[in-house]
């Protein structure tokens, strides 16, 4: 979205609501949803979307009255429900597009477990749009699972069909993220999910950031090739400078073993490199708003955003070196830096970044924290897992051939579901979306996404 096309929804805001102030950041981000939500609508219409944009202009000019602009949107937005509610979510009543089933407000005072109910009943797109109802409705849209901190799992479907969704283990339901179709194979490839965004490698050297949670949309144009992509190609990071709307893409590609990262306040990409022969960063993680990252010798360093330096810690009792099949990953909970290593066919290990005393801590157990692994590609920790409806001290992973498996730390045994297994929920998802025939001829890829995460960076912890 252009910041012209948000000033002139911004001023239509602006005098519905009877201010003349500049809105916070938070209204911004919404409204640039709201207008990216309008434009992926009319996505095979866009000349709809060109007449949105030229009621917006002659309000501005004041050649017509809200008034009009609201008998002109309701038009426009026939047939499109959730846009209509979006709207209405921004202005005061009197402005507000009217729905036949709303006039008499009789849904709004629903009891909460009528509105349970109805909400299973939905999909992603109508669950957005659910808060904009009544301010009863956006009350009771806090405890549901777009603004929870539960892990949820993304499956995206492809080959034979195009499809992404969220699946809420811990509620056992399946949210179909239909704003998302646009992103399809072969022109955008599905990189991640980090602080709550969608990021897609595109085949015109660019990159897509969608969160569809807010609706926002960046386009990160890069400066080398991102031809011939595949999904295991890029591993992100997305980090917002801390108190501004400034960001960083850290990006590693495993085929060339580079560090890239854009910086959104300069406008640039740069190549970060260890300096060392034949060691490579593995993996990245945010810690107290520092960008850390670790090698494939398990060698921990800090991420320099003042310059292309990347300054290695000076640990003590660094684990051995590790056959080739190893991988390393970085995690934060609970302000600790943990360090896993996963290798297949042996016992999982973990290690403690004490920074205090410089020194890498072996722990023999987890504790109360659960691991969340994708295979190829990052490992994210949670405390007090079990209120979502998992275990403490164990490893769930995923992974694109459609597996879903625990380690269990305690006995060091990892278990691939079947049919016959028997574990609550981890179990339900997959045998709802593995031993299904129908799912099983499609290809699956699985990742998780931690909404509550959004990683902030401080540029003055770093020299």
């Amino acid at each position: 979205m252009t910041r012209s096309e948000t000033k002139l929804l911004l001023q239509l805001f602006n005098y519905a609501n009877h201010t003349s102030k500049s809105m916070k950041s938070g209204v911004i981000d919404d409204a640039l949803g709201f207008l990216n939500a309008v434009k992926v609508t009319f996505q095979n219409n866009m000349q709809k979307y060109d007449q949105f944009l030229k009621v917006l202009r002659d309000f501005s000019a004041k050649r017509i009255y809200i008034s009009r602009v609201k008998s002109k949107l309701k038009m426009l937005f026939k047939g499109h429900k959730s846009l209509i509610l979006e709207f209405n979510s921004f202005v005061p009543k009197k402005h507000q597009i009217k729905l036949l089933s709303l006039d008499n407000g009789e849904l709004a005072e629903l009891p909460w477990d009528v509105l349970d109910i109805i909400c299973e009943k939905l999909d992603f797109d109508d669950l957005f749009s659910f808060p904009g109802v009544c301010k009863n409705w956006w009350t009771f849209h806090k405890s549901n699972f777009l603004s929870s901190q539960e892990p949820l799992l993304v499956r995206f479907t492809g080959y034979h069909t195009h499809s992404y969704s969220f699946i809420s283990i811990h509620n056992k339901k399946v949210y179909d993220l239909n704003m998302m179709n646009c992103f399809q194979q072969p022109k955008c490839v599905y990189v991640g999910v980090s602080s709550g965004f969608f990021i897609f490698a595109r085949e015109n050297n660019s990159f897509v950031l969608f969160n569809p949670f807010t609706r926002k949309e960046l386009v990160i144009h890069a400066t080398f090739t991102v031809n011939h992509i595949t999904i295991y190609q890029y591993q992100a990071l997305l980090a917002f400078e801390k108190c501004s709307q400034e960001y960083v893409l850290l990006l590693l590609c495993k085929e060339s073993s580079r560090l890239y990262a854009y910086q959104s306040r300069y406008s640039r990409w740069c190549i970060y490199s260890t300096l060392k022969p034949e060691e490579v960063v593995v993996d990245f993680v945010v810690f107290n708003n520092i960008i850390y990252v670790v090698t494939n010798n398990a060698n921990i360093g800090v991420l320099n955003l003042n310059s292309r330096n990347i300054k290695f810690l000076n640990l003590k009792n660094t684990p051995d070196k590790l056959p080739s099949k190893t991988s390393f990953n970085l995690a934060n909970c609970d302000d600790q830096l943990l360090l896993i290593h996963l290798q297949l066919y042996s016992r999982r290990q973990v290690y403690k970044i004490d920074l205090s005393t410089m020194n890498y801590v072996k722990m023999k157990s987890l504790g109360d924290i659960a691991l969340f692994y994708v295979s190829r590609k990052n490992c994210r920790a949670l405390s007090n897992p079990q209120r979502f409806g998992y275990r403490s001290n164990y490893v769930y992973e995923v992974n694109s051939f459609s597996k879903c498996g625990m380690y269990d730390w305690n006995d060091h045994r990892l278990s691939y579901y079947k049919r016959s297994a028997g574990d609550f929920n981890f179990d339900w998802c997959f045998r709802h979306f593995v031993c299904q025939g129908s799912v099983r001829s499609d290809f699956n890829l699985f990742d998780w996404c931690f909404t509550h995460l959004k990683y902030q960076v401080d540029y003055s912890l770093v020299e």
